[in-house]
C-alpha cells in the first residue's frame, strides 16, 4: 500500500503546514483530496522552534486534527518530522545568511527527496510555499531531478487579509475571529479562501539519472555539475600509472575493473593515434566452426588488447581471448561502468559505439585531440 509523504521546507511561519495539509486534504471544494501518512518538515532552527511553539506547544495541530477528523491518523510530531538544516560540522544553522549556508541547505533537501522518492511505495508532494526563495527553488529543481509520475508539487495561496492575521492556520469549520498584531480583527477562518497552486515541473529523472545512480551520494551541486558537463566539449584523461580515468579534468573514476580499463585504454589509444574502429567479432575462439580468419582476427584483437591489460594482470587472472563474446561483454560493463559514476548523459560521451550499425568499426566517440593518456605522473 502507497505511503502519501508531504515534505514541506518553511521559514518563519507555521502556517504554510496547515494551510497546506488543509488544501490538500481538507477542502471540500478540491478536485481529489490527497491524505498525507506522514508530514516532514525542513527548516533552519529558529524555523522549526516556531513550528514546536505554535503547531504543538499551542496545541494548533492536536485542534485541526479534532476540527477534521479526515487527518487524524496523519503522523507529524516533533520528534520525528522536523529536520533541521544543519553547517557540514552537524551544527544546526538559525539562518541561511551565507552562500555556504545556502549550498548546504540544497544538498540536505536534495538528499531529503531523494530519499523519499527512492521508496517505491511512496507518492510524495513536495510544498514550496515556505522559507526563503533558494529553500523553495532547490526543492523544486530536487523534485524535477528525482520525481516520479506519483509526485508532485504545489505552492498554498492565502486570502490577502487572512495572511496579516497571526492565528490563522487553516479555514476552520465553525466560526473563529482572527486578529493581525495589533490584535485588530482582520476576518472569520471560517470564511478563508485558501487555494493550493499545483506547478508542473519536467520529471528529468529516467531521461538524466540512471537507476542505481539515484542512490549515491553526490551533492546537489555534483549532481548538477555532471548534468551541465554532458552539454560541454568532453576531454578524456587517462593516468596509465595508476589506472585513473578523469573526465574534463573534474570527475575521477579509480575503480574501474581491470578489463573495463584496458578496454577503454584499448580504444582511447586507437582514438588519439588515428587509427580506424575495430570490428566486433562474429565468433567465439571455443566454436566448432570457426574458420582460421577469425582465429587470427581475435588473436590480433587479444594481442593489441592485452598490451593494456597485462600492465596491470595480476597473477590469478584469466587467460582472456578477445572474441564476440569477450568483446561484446566487456563493452557492456564499461558502458555501465561509467553511468554509474558520470550519469548516462555524460557517460553517452564517452560511448564506444559502431554508429554505420551492426558490422561496421566500433570506435571511441571522442575526438583524438580531447584525449591525454599519461604514463608516468607528473613531477611537481
Amino acid at each position: 500500500m502507497s505511503r502519501n509523504i508531504l515534505f514541506l521546507v518553511t521559514g518563519m511561519t507555521p502556517q504554510i503546514v496547515t494551510e497546506t495539509i488543509w488544501a490538500l486534504a481538507c477542502d471540500d471544494n478540491a478536485d481529489t483530496q490527497w491524505v498525507p501518512d506522514e508530514v516532514h518538515v525542513l527548516s533552519t532552527q529558529d524555523g522549526l522552534n516556531q513550528i514546536r511553539k505554535r503547531l504543538f506547544e499551542q496545541k494548533v495541530f492536536e485542534q485541526f486534527k479534532h476540527d477534521y477528523p479526515i487527518i487524524k491518523d496523519v503522523q507529524f510530531n516533533p520528534t520525528d518530522s522536523l529536520h533541521v538544516i544543519t553547517d557540514t560540522d552537524g551544527k544546526a544553522l538559525s539562518d541561511l545568511k551565507t552562500p555556504e549556508d545556502n549550498e548546504r541547505s540544497a544538498d540536505i533537501i536534495c538528499k531529503t527527496i531523494k530519499a523519499f522518492t527512492s521508496m517505491p511505495d511512496t507518492s510524495v508532494h513536495v510544498s514550496i510555499a515556505g522559507g526563503r526563495k533558494t529553500m523553495g527553488f532547490y526543492a523544486g529543481y530536487a523534485l524535477s531531478l528525482y520525481g516520479r509520475a506519483q509526485d508532485a508539487m504545489s505552492h498554498v495561496l492565502v486570502e490577502e487579509k487572512f495572511e496579516k492575521a497571526v492565528n490563522f492556520f487553516y479555514p476552520t469549520p465553525t466560526e473563529h475571529l482572527v486578529s493581525d498584531r495589533d490584535e485588530k480583527v482582520v476576518g472569520n477562518a471560517q470564511e478563508a479562501q485558501v487555494w493550493l497552486a499545483n506547478i508542473p515541473f519536467v520529471r528529468m529523472r529516467t531521461a538524466i539519472l540512471p537507476k542505481h545512480q539515484l542512490n549515491q551520494d553526490d551533492s546537489f551541486s555534483e549532481v548538477v555539475q555532471k548534468i551541465n558537463a554532458s552539454y560541454e566539449d568532453t576531454t578524456l584523461t587517462l593516468n596509465v600509472f595508476n589506472r585513473k580515468v578523469i573526465i574534463n579534468d573534474q570527475f575521477e573514476i579509480d575503480n574501474l575493473p581491470l578489463r573495463e580499463w584496458a578496454f577503454l585504454m584499448w580504444f582511447a589509444q586507437r582514438r588519439q593515434q588515428g587509427l580506424n574502429g575495430v570490428v566486433c567479432p562474429t565468433k567465439n575462439i571455443n566454436e566448432r566452426n570457426i574458420n582460421p580468419e577469425q582465429i587470427a582476427y581475435i588473436n590480433q584483437l587479444t594481442q593489441e588488447y592485452c598490451e593494456h591489460y597485462e600492465e596491470h594482470k595480476y597473477n590469478d587472472d584469466l587467460e582472456i581471448s578477445v572474441d564476440k563474446k569477450f568483446f561484446q561483454g566487456a563493452k557492456s560493463r564499461l558502458q555501465t561502468a561509467l553511468k554509474d559514476a558520470l550519469g548516462i548523459e555524460l557517460a553517452a560521451k564517452l560511448d564506444i559505439t559502431n554508429e554505420s550499425g551492426k558490422g561496421s568499426p566500433f570506435q571511441l566517440r571522442l575526438a583524438p585531440e580531447a584525449i591525454t593518456i599519461n604514463h608516468v605522473p607528473e613531477l611537481t
